[in-house]
This record gives structure tokens, sequence and C-alpha cells, in this order.
């Protein structure tokens, strides 16, 4: 078992309507993450699976419980959307973002931004500007730039959700392949239980709003994976019924 890097421990999270009342979104959170694991978040819309991402990073902060987790400042962010700056070439935007770390760091960088380039299949884009890059492309270069800081874990909330499929499965395939070499902490969150299935080392499902953890589902299977491997197809099962899929509706289409 790897050494715990996240720890949640009954955290809950209400925010404040209007007309004085508390909204709670997540109730009673608790499981843990080990170093190098790829975790995968599914759940219901509403239930709760960006909250818990923002509360990893340091955005927002438990209503109750405890968390014990990297600091911000060792956290990577891959967001739906790119969000690179559009005045900044392929090269400055992870230049501009590493340097804003480093002022933080207590240890020096161990590899040069062209690196985290090449590993993304982008070394020949760096004086790019993202706005020549497809959708695809740009969201490559979102993650290298956060691999870019070196952090201890890498939050993904829904980074291929705005893709068509077909760059989608190109891009999962690419992060796959990336975590195989490199065996980053990922904690990821989609809607998309076979992108999960495929990507994660384990899998927790959340209920609907307040979230609660319904189970944590570890998939013991090598990649590349099918759903024809047993293990594969129990995690498939399992983690349908927990999200109340109808067996005759669990068909993979």
């Amino acid at each position: 078992m790897p050494e715990p890097i996240i720890t949640f421990d009954g955290v809950c999270k209400s925010f404040a309507v209007p007309g004085g009342e508390q909204l709670q979104v997540l109730d009673d959170i608790s499981f843990t993450v080990g170093d190098s694991e790829f975790v995968a978040i599914l759940g219901p819309s509403g239930s709760g699976k960006s909250t818990l991402l923002n509360i990893l990073s340091g955005l927002q902060k438990p209503t109750s419980g405890l968390l014990d987790a990297p600091s911000p400042e060792e956290i990577g962010f891959v967001f739906q959307r790119a969000r690179l700056l559009p005045w900044r070439t392929v090269q400055e935007n992870l230049e501009i973002t590493r340097a804003a770390r480093s002022q933080n760091r207590r240890v020096p960088f161990q590899q040069q931004t062209s690196e985290y380039l090449a590993a993304a299949g982008l070394s020949d884009y760096g004086d790019f500007y993202p706005a020549a890059l497809s959708g695809g492309m740009q969201q490559r270069v979102s993650i290298a730039r956060a691999l870019a800081t070196e952090p201890a874990m890498l939050l993904m909330d829904e980074p291929f959700s705005a893709l068509d499929e077909m760059t989608a499965r190109t891009q999962r395939l690419f992060l796959r392949d990336l975590w195989l070499e490199r065996r980053s902490t990922i904690v990821f969150v989609t809607h998309n239980v076979m992108e999960a299935i495929s990507l994660a080392t384990s899998v927790i499902v959340l209920s609907a709003r307040p979230g609660r953890v319904l189970d944590h589902i570890t998939i013991d299977a090598e990649h590349p994976r099918s759903l024809t491997d047993p293990a594969v197809e129990a995690a498939y099962e399992r983690v349908m019924g927990l999200l109340g899929v109808p067996e005759q509706d669990r068909a993979v289409v």
C-alpha cells in the first residue's frame, strides 16, 4: 500500500445561500490517496466533485473535518479548458507559471520546461501562440504547464470534457502513458465512467448532493485495459450500479 499523500477525514462543506440557509455540498468525506496513485472521482452533477478538488487545492476551506494534503504550492491544476495566456507563446506559458511557483520552492526544479513540452509531444510548438493550436494540443500544453511546476500532486477537473470524442481519446492515451512513465499522484474528476475505469488505479464514487463516498473501488488491472478483463468489468459494473444505471442500460456504446 503506497504511503498516503492525501487524507480526508470526515470533511464537510456547506455554502451560505439567500435567506440565511446553508447548502450542504459534501458530507463526511473520508478517504486516502497513496503516493503515485491515479484516483478518479465520479458522481452525478452537483455531487461536489469540483468542490472537493477546490478544497484539495486550497481554493476553498472545509466547513468541518480534517484534511492532510500537499500545500497549494506543491499542487498542479488542470481545468476543463486550457486557460493559456493568448499573448504568450507555448514555451512562455510554461516558463511564466514555473517562475511564479519558484519563489516558494525549497528545492530547485529538476528538468527544463522544454523537457515537459517534449513529454507532451510538443517540442516543435514552443514558439507557437495558443491560437495556432488545436483544442487537444492546447490541453496538452495545459497539462505540460502543470507538470512543469513539478507538483507533488496533479488535480484534473474534467480536462477532456470540452473535446470531441476522438481528440479526447487521444488525450486519454497521452495522459495514461505520461502517468505510466512519471507516476505522478493524480486526482481526476470526470463524468465519464469508461474514462475513469480505463485510466485510474481506483475510483471514488460520490452520491447525489450532499456528496458522500459510496465506495472507493480499486482496479487491479494492468494498462492498456480492456472491458473483457474481469477486474475492469467488475469495476465497471460496480460503478454503474452505484450510479443507479439499470443493468439493461449498461452496455458500452
